[in-house]
């Protein structure tokens, strides 16, 4: 698993799109779309219903776990000054 890939996958609930997401991190949709199937292929879950244009209940695990492990890498990077 990457750290991009739940990056991407807070982007993508936070701007409601893969496009919105895309525009978000100044890339392309195709490159968010990927991102997030490699991390259901990892996590061997639907993590975004894209029918529905939403996260799945594995989503919003998944979403919520990758805020706190972003949230912990940015209290790392402050404590050691970076």
């Amino acid at each position: 698993m990457e750290l991009r890939h739940l990056q991407v996958l807070v982007a993508v609930a936070e701007q409601g799109s893969f496009s919105a997401a895309a525009d978000h991190l100044g890339t392309v949709q195709s490159n968010v779309s990927a991102h997030i199937a490699r991390l259901e292929r990892e996590l061997s879950a639907t993590l975004v219903d894209r029918g529905a244009g939403r996260l799945t209940e594995e989503g919003e695990l998944a979403l919520a776990r990758a805020y706190r492990v972003l949230s912990e890498l940015e209290a790392l990077a402050t404590d050691v000054g970076v």
